[in-house]
């Protein structure tokens, strides 16, 4: 019963991880810059800034891609229209 319970966890885990997808800082010859932040994309398109570690920054400022434009939203998702968006081309 452990076992059935741990390894279904395990699957939900990486059924979890799979679903985001990660946008790292590079310099000019390609190797990550560890110091700078990185991104992480939702399936759903909400985007949060991530530290080293892989943990979401809720206190940072966030963004959602709404068709191809990439709107301000507060860390719970809703859009902020005093702030600029931007299109993606």
């Amino acid at each position: 019963m452990k076992f059935t319970l741990f390894t279904s966890l395990i699957i939900f885990a990486f059924a979890l991880q799979a679903a985001e997808k990660r946008i790292y800082s590079t310099d000019a010859i390609g190797n990550r810059q560890y110091d700078k932040p990185s991104y992480t994309i939702t399936d759903n398109g909400q985007i949060y800034e991530t530290d080293s570690i892989g943990n979401k920054r809720y206190d940072k400022q966030s963004y959602r891609i709404e068709g191809d434009k990439i709107v301000p939203t507060d860390s719970i998702g809703n859009r902020q229209y005093d702030k600029p968006q931007f299109e993606i081309k």
